[in-house]
């Protein structure tokens, strides 16, 4: 099966769910890439593209025109982010590529990319928005900084009146949790929708052995560019861990991910804090931790630190949020707080409680090996090829009633 691959970035590490997808939907179907951004690939991804794709292509956007695109966009119904990726460069790559490779299926990732495939293309379409935006800016308002929500105000107003239009357009909509999915849903109850989780490799996240952790220490992984990630780690500097060094006096916290040194510079003499940027293998960190949390306070979707921690074998505490509607519960898979004292206590009770640790790790280790991206990879290809098949049989079928 051909399939033709959108996304408004360029795909690598950070972008986990195409990280992960296509090079296990490359070991039977063809994929060639549409990416477009305002960075050209490096060698190191231009290389990780050329092992997995057919074919690429790639679009460069040009920032100053995004912009002005975000600005002409204010005063009408258009969400900025939907504004932002306007490109009628990108939009003739896609039908000249799609008119080269006669695609089976086109797979979009993100609402944003739905605007890089034009109405000419007759190929089935799967979109995988992965999140809400409404239901992602309703959380913006609700507890993210005076700017954010101010943004939020307007994304909000215009996402929850466009993503159920939005939604309309594709033959299905891929969602990675069932909060985000029923989010659209209300919006657009006649149009298809499919929940296909974020994963985790079980194989490259191996679960520890107790020498390699550190006795008080605490991860959190994430890219802090990312505004959820850096609310969650401001919450947990700020609120979280003076309570546990308070109980706890020699524990360490450590944030890494992309952005973090220079994202969380304000903190970088805080005793017991370190900032790590980003890192190819987060193996390692998570393993030396006798914690990691995840205290989201904004965003959508779950968070995929929940599912790394339980792959290493470290012990997570999270925010209800964070877990999206993962079918866990505290005490049995990790810890769940509310607010930043229950967030403390569990942590304390954890650092200092190994047995607790262990067991909780154990059985979040079994858990998530339903997770596995083998397994979830399994469910977005067998969606692909219904997706296509469906429409290659009604084709086959309308052309048969022509002749007849």
């Amino acid at each position: 099966m051909k399939v033709l691959y959108i996304v408004p970035f360029v795909p690598w590490e950070i972008r986990v769910r195409s990280f992960n997808l296509i090079p296990r939907l490359a070991r039977r179907h063809e994929i060639y890439l549409v990416s477009v951004s305002t960075h050209e690939p490096t060698m190191q991804e231009q290389a990780w593209i050329d092992r997995y794709c057919r074919k690429s292509v790639h679009v460069k956007q040009s920032l100053p025109v995004a912009l002005a695109h975000c600005l002409a966009a204010l005063p009408t119904g258009t969400p900025l982010r939907m504004a932002y990726c306007r490109s009628r460069e990108a939009q003739a790559a896609v039908r000249r590529f799609s008119d080269e490779v006669l695609p089976d299926v086109v797979y979009v990732e993100r609402w944003r990319a739905l605007d890089f495939l034009p109405e000419a293309v007759a190929a089935p379409l799967v979109c995988d928005p992965t999140d809400s935006m409404t239901l992602y800016n309703q959380r913006l308002l609700d507890a993210g900084s005076w700017w954010e929500r101010l943004v939020a105000w307007g994304e909000h107003r215009k996402f929850s009146k466009c993503e159920g239009k939005l939604a309309m357009r594709p033959d299905a909509c891929v969602f990675c949790s069932r909060v985000d999915l029923e989010a659209v849903q209300a919006q657009a109850p006649e149009a298809r929708f499919e929940l296909v989780p974020n994963g985790v490799d079980c194989r490259s996240y191996f679960f520890k052995d107790e020498s390699e952790e550190q006795p008080g220490a605490i991860a959190f992984t994430g890219r802090l560019e990312y505004g959820p990630n850096r609310h969650a780690a401001e919450f947990f500097l700020n609120r979280v861990f003076p309570l546990i060094q308070s109980e706890v006096p020699g524990a360490s916290f450590t944030a890494v991910g992309k952005g973090a040194p220079r994202v969380l510079a304000r903190y970088s003499g805080r005793p017991g804090f370190h900032a790590v940027d980003f890192v190819p293998d987060l193996r390692p960190f998570l393993a030396r931790a006798a914690v990691t949390v995840a205290p989201l306070t904004v965003g959508a979707g779950v968070s995929n630190k929940l599912a790394e921690g339980f792959a290493v074998g470290t012990p997570v505490v999270a925010t209800p949020l964070a877990c999206g509607d993962l079918p866990v519960t505290s005490g049995n898979q990790l810890l769940i707080a509310s607010d930043e004292h229950e967030f403390a206590r569990h942590t304390i009770s954890l650092l200092k409680d190994a047995s607790l640790r262990r067991a909780i790790a154990a059985r979040a280790r079994r858990f998530v090996e339903g997770y596995d991206w083998e397994v979830v990879a399994g469910k977005m290809e067998n969606l692909l090829e219904e997706i296509g098949s469906k429409h290659s049989r009604e084709s086959g079928e309308r052309a048969l009633a022509t002749t007849a």
